[in-house]
């Protein structure tokens, strides 16, 4: 996900809805990793040469497997808790410390958010710079 395709998104739903609905994504990929290490003790519980090299050959690809999808979803997971806290941590107004804002603008990869109670604005820091971390 980009700057624009972010702002794109929370302008569409509000950032609550937004907020609710990152934090729905990410726990599914939590959720994900945590089936794909079952899958992987699974594959190692099975994993021997008595049955056969086909056998052995499934059981060794549903290890490989299950550890590729455990890597990308728990990268995914972190990657969305990243983001959701980055802007979460900046929602609150500075005047009236209203939680919630509506976009207004995109400037240089930075939101420029409006308080929709006392109408202050401010621009929230760019949240990919902490995922890339």
């Amino acid at each position: 996900m980009n700057p624009d395709a972010l702002y794109e998104r929370i302008g569409a739903l509000g950032f609550r809805r937004w907020y609710e609905r990152q934090l729905i994504e990410s726990h599914l990929w939590f959720a994900t990793c945590f089936l794909a290490i079952i899958l992987v003790a699974a594959g190692l519980e099975l994993l021997t040469l008595e049955n056969g090299v086909r056998d052995f050959a499934f059981d060794a690809a549903l290890i490989v497997g299950g550890c590729a999808l455990g890597w990308h979803s728990w990268r995914r997971y972190v990657r969305l808790m990243v983001v959701a806290e980055a802007i979460g941590a900046q929602a609150s107004c500075g005047a009236c410390q209203h939680y919630g804002f509506r976009c207004v603008s995109l400037e240089r990869r930075r939101i420029r958010a409006c308080c929709p109670k006392c109408g202050n604005q401010w621009l929230l820091d760019d949240p990919f710079a902490a995922a890339a971390s």
